[in-house]
C-alpha cells in the first residue's frame, strides 16, 4: 500500500489541493472510486438529510435516539468545529484518526488518476469505515444541495428535507424553486421523504409525484405542539405527549425534531415506545456553535448563522431576552449576501466587530464593513484584521451586563471555539 502522509493535518492540506475546484458538481469521479472499493452496503439502512439549515441538529437528534435505543450508528456530517473526527462518527464516537488516515490511504490507492475534493475524499473515507462495521443505521448530511452532493451516490432507505432557504445561490441557483429542486434530488422512488417545515414549495410535491415517491411534511401528514414545560408529536397513526423541552434553542428546532420522529416512526416504529430512551436523546442532544452560551455574565453566545433564515431565526432567539447593549462579532465568507446575514439584526446589535476569516474563502474585513456601512452608520461599525482580534475587541468592550453574539460562519464561531478553549480567562471591563 503506498503511504501518502505521516499525519491528519499533512492529508488534510494535501487534499485541499488535489483538485482544480473546492467544489465540483460531478459525480462520476467519486462514482468511479466508490465502485473500486468494492463497498457492499454502508448499513443495512441508509437516512440522508438535506436542508438549506438545521441538517446539523436533525442528523445529531436521529443519531442520539438511535444510540440509547441500541443500535449500532454511524453519522457523517460537515463541517467540523474543533477536529476533523467530528465529521465521522460511529455509536456517538468521533472516530480515531489512525483509522481515517488508514481510510485516506485506501481511498487514495484506489483514485488512480482520478481528482477528488476535500468533501469527495471525506465522503468516501466515511463510507469505508462504516463498510467495516456492521451498522444498523448510517445518517449522511449533504454538504451542498442534494442531487449532485457526494453523500448522494448511494440509495437511502429515506430522506428528510429540513428547511429551503436563498443559500449558496451560484451553486445552487437564485430562487426557492431551483434551490428546492436540487434538494429534491435525494428522494428515491417509492421511499419516503419527509419535510420538515409546513407549506412546501410546489416543486418539492411535483418532484415528489413525478417520481413515485411518499412526501410527508409537516401540518399535513404529521404536526407538534410545544407547550411551557413539554411538547407533543403525532401522525396519523401515532402521538406521543409530554416530551422534554429540547436543550437546543429555538422554537424551529422543533420542526427538525418532528421530522426526525416521523422518519423513525417509518422505520422502527418501536423507537418512539421506548419513552425512557427517547427523552434521555432528546434532552442530551446539543451541538456546538448552535446558540452556544460560553458565559453568562457577560453573556457570550455563538452562532453558526451564515444566511438569511438563519440570521432571522437568530434574531428571534436573542429578542425573546430583555433589551440591553448587544454588540455583534461577524466574520463572513467571500459567496456570502452580507445585507441579508445583517438585516435582520440591525435593530438588535449596537455595535459591529467585523473580522476576516482565517481561510482563502473569508471575506476581507474591510470589505464586510464597507457593505454593512450602506445600511448602519459608520461609527457603530470596526473591523480587525481576524476574527479573534475582532473577538479580543468585543470582550474588552463588554460590561457585566451586556451580550455578545458571535456569527456569521461556520468558521467564524470554529476560530472561537478553538481560542476560548486555549484561553479560559475572559478579560471584560467591569
Amino acid at each position: 500500500m503506498k503511504k501518502q502522509f505521516s499525519n491528519l493535518d499533512e492529508w488534510l492540506d494535501w487534499q485541499q489541493t488535489l483538485h482544480s475546484k473546492n467544489i465540483d458538481f460531478k459525480l462520476e469521479r467519486i462514482k468511479s472510486v466508490y465502485k473500486k472499493l468494492k463497498i457492499n452496503k454502508i448499513a443495512k439502512k441508509v437516512i440522508i438529510v438535506a436542508g438549506t439549515n438545521g441538517k446539523g441538529s436533525t442528523v445529531a437528534l436521529l443519531e442520539n435516539i438511535l444510540h440509547e435505543n441500541g443500535f449500532n450508528v454511524g453519522s457523517f456530517t460537515s463541517p467540523h468545529m474543533l477536529s476533523y473526527n467530528e465529521r465521522i462518527k460511529i455509536n456517538n464516537k468521533e472516530v480515531e484518526t489512525k483509522k481515517i488516515i488508514d481510510a485516506f490511504e485506501i481511498v487514495n490507492n484506489n483514485r488512480g488518476k482520478k481528482t477528488l475534493t476535500y468533501f469527495e475524499f471525506a465522503t468516501l473515507a466515511a463510507f469505508y469505515l462504516f463498510h467495516q462495521h456492521e451498522l444498523d443505521f448510517v445518517i449522511l448530511e449533504v454538504g451542498l444541495g442534494g442531487r449532485l452532493d457526494a453523500t448522494n451516490i448511494i440509495d437511502s432507505d429515506i430522506s428528510i428535507i429540513t428547511s429551503i432557504g436563498i443559500d449558496h445561490v451560484e451553486f445552487l441557483g437564485s430562487t426557492v424553486d431551483s434551490i428546492a429542486l436540487e434538494k429534491a434530488g435525494v428522494m428515491r422512488p417509492f421511499c419516503q421523504c419527509i419535510f420538515a417545515q409546513k407549506n412546501p414549495p410546489t416543486v418539492l410535491l411535483s418532484y415528489a409525484k413525478k417520481n413515485s415517491t411518499n412526501f410527508l411534511y409537516n401540518g399535513n401528514d404529521f404536526s407538534h405542539n410545544v407547550l411551557k414545560n413539554s411538547w407533543s408529536w403525532k401522525n396519523k397513526n401515532f402521538k406521543i405527549t409530554g416530551l422534554p423541552l429540547l436543550s437546543l434553542t429555538g422554537s424551529f428546532q422543533y420542526y427538525h425534531a418532528a421530522a426526525a420522529l416521523s422518519a423513525l416512526h417509518h422505520l422502527s416504529p418501536d423507537i418512539l415506545n421506548n419513552k425512557d430512551c427517547l427523552f434521555k436523546a432528546l434532552k442530551k442532544t446539543m451541538l456546538l456553535g448552535r446558540y452556544q452560551v460560553i458565559s453568562k455574565n457577560p453573556e457570550i453566545i455563538l452562532d453558526v448563522a451564515h444566511n438569511a433564515d438563519a440570521s432571522s431565526e437568530l434574531c428571534k432567539n436573542l429578542s425573546y431576552s430583555p433589551a440591553r447593549r448587544t454588540v455583534a462579532v461577524i466574520g463572513i465568507l467571500g459567496d456570502k449576501d452580507v445585507y441579508s446575514l445583517v438585516k435582520p439584526m440591525k435593530s438588535i446589535i449596537d455595535s459591529w466587530y467585523c473580522g476576516t476569516i482565517d481561510n482563502e474563502r473569508g471575506m476581507n474585513s474591510e470589505e464586510i464593513k464597507y457593505r454593512i456601512s450602506s445600511i448602519i452608520d459608520k461609527q457603530y461599525l470596526q473591523s480587525y484584521p481576524s476574527i479573534v482580534e475582532a473577538y479580543s475587541a468585543a470582550v474588552q468592550s463588554l460590561h457585566k451586563d451586556d451580550r455578545l453574539i458571535v456569527y456569521g460562519s461556520f468558521y467564524t464561531v470554529s476560530e472561537i471555539l478553538k481560542f476560548v478553549k486555549f484561553n479560559k480567562e475572559i478579560a471584560v471591563n467591569m
